[in-house]
């Protein structure tokens, strides 16, 4: 249902004029007039500048076309028609293509004349609030470093202890009981290194990348499958010639 369209009533005060369209204008927020059936019928200034397009193209078109489906906005604009009055949530997070990544305060008001017509504010969170939800992230980032440190150190205690006792029934073993404590070294020292990763939720990460020798892959987990659940099977090892030389 379109909005008709009503000249509104000039206000003089002392002789000035008020025109409505230069006070919506002068407004840094974002105002959005949408009929029932999600169609914007007005936009000033400020939603020209949030969408980055005219009121010429805002005007006349759905809400979908500049808004995803699940954009709270959308459920806000539901809600107010449906309870019948105004609603409003803070720390609305805006992105998509033409809005870029923002944060914003909106409210919505049922328009009482015009039946599912509602208008619609966006107000951009000021710097400082975007300062401390940035700060928030960081102590998050903070304690999730604190915590994977802990956790390494948990970890290795008992790997090195593990290992340790592998080695020292290595010496009195049999060679098939030997590659089974070799391989029980190497699974340890694999979790160690998974554990090292962690690093990667540090401030400064740092990726070490080394050359691997395919072949010492491929037969390290062949033994891990003859010692698990391929014990009953027999693996035959036939390479692809193109693979690199061990």
């Amino acid at each position: 249902m379109a909005l008709p369209t009503v000249a509104a009533p000039r206000r003089r005060n002392g002789g000035a004029t008020f025109d409505p369209d230069v006070i919506l204008n002068a407004l840094s927020a974002a105002v959005l007039a949408v009929d029932g059936d999600n169609i914007i019928r007005l936009a000033n200034g400020g939603a020209e500048q949030l969408f980055a397009c005219g009121a010429a193209w805002l005007c006349g078109h759905p809400t979908s076309e500049f808004l995803p489906p699940d954009s709270p906005v959308l459920g806000l604009i539901a809600q107010a028609r449906s309870d019948g009055n105004s609603v409003a949530e803070y720390g609305v997070v805006l992105d998509t293509p033409r809005t870029g990544h923002r944060i914003v305060s909106v409210q919505v008001s049922p328009i009482v004349e015009q039946a599912g017509a509602v208008v619609v504010s966006l107000h951009e969170q000021s710097i400082a609030l975007k300062i401390g939800a940035h700060l928030t992230s960081r102590n998050a980032a903070r304690s999730v470093t604190a915590m994977a440190s802990i956790l390494a150190h948990e970890v290795k205690n008992p790997l090195s202890g593990i290992r340790g006792a592998a080695q020292l029934l290595e010496q009195n073993a049999n060679e098939d009981d030997r590659v089974l404590t070799r391989l029980i070294c190497d699974e340890a020292d694999r979790i160690v290194a998974l554990v090292d990763r962690m690093e990667a939720f540090s401030d400064n990460p740092t990726a070490v990348r080394d050359p691997v020798n395919l072949h010492q892959v491929l037969e390290h987990v062949r033994r891990i499958a003859e010692a698990g659940f391929a014990r009953q099977i027999r693996i035959v090892e036939h390479y692809d010639p193109s693979l690199p030389p061990a």
